[in-house]
């Protein structure tokens, strides 16, 4: 029983690397990546959460914001487990791109209470392609 539970674990940690990494790669290849020079208050647009814990595969979240300056960009955070609001304010803080291959989490569409109809949230994989690495924190009071 525990080989076959660990036989199990290991096709699905297998089949969420591939597919995460062929939808990392259609999605990602039209981000332009940016250094952020340094920490900026955003407050944020959206966010999804990593798909897992890091561990031997990386996980990063991504956060869409807008800057005091104006400046609406993608941050991606790698590992961070910590879970943010819309309109949260926060700080972003420049961190170095990894040199390893990180998985990507994604929106997914919303079916409606009736069922019937597909509502999808705004695509920002297509909107807004300034992309950093960064870590997010949450605004010290």
């Amino acid at each position: 029983m525990k080989k076959l539970l660990q036989y199990t674990f290991a096709i699905f940690i297998l089949s969420l690397n591939i597919y995460s990494q062929q939808y990392s790669d259609s999605i990602t290849k039209n981000w332009k990546l940016f250094t952020l020079k340094h920490s900026e208050e955003a407050i944020v647009l959206d966010y999804i959460p990593n798909s897992a814990l890091c561990g031997t595969l990386a996980f990063a979240s991504i956060t869409i914001v807008k800057t005091t300056k104006g400046e609406t960009f993608r941050a991606l955070d790698l590992c961070n487990s910590e879970k943010y609001a819309i309109n949260e304010t926060i700080n972003v803080i420049p961190e170095k791109a990894p040199s390893f291959n990180v998985i990507f989490p994604s929106k997914h569409i919303i079916v409606s209470e009736n069922k019937k109809e597909i509502v999808q949230d705004i695509n920002y994989d297509e909107t807004i392609l300034k992309t950093t690495w960064a870590r997010i924190e949450r605004r010290k009071k």
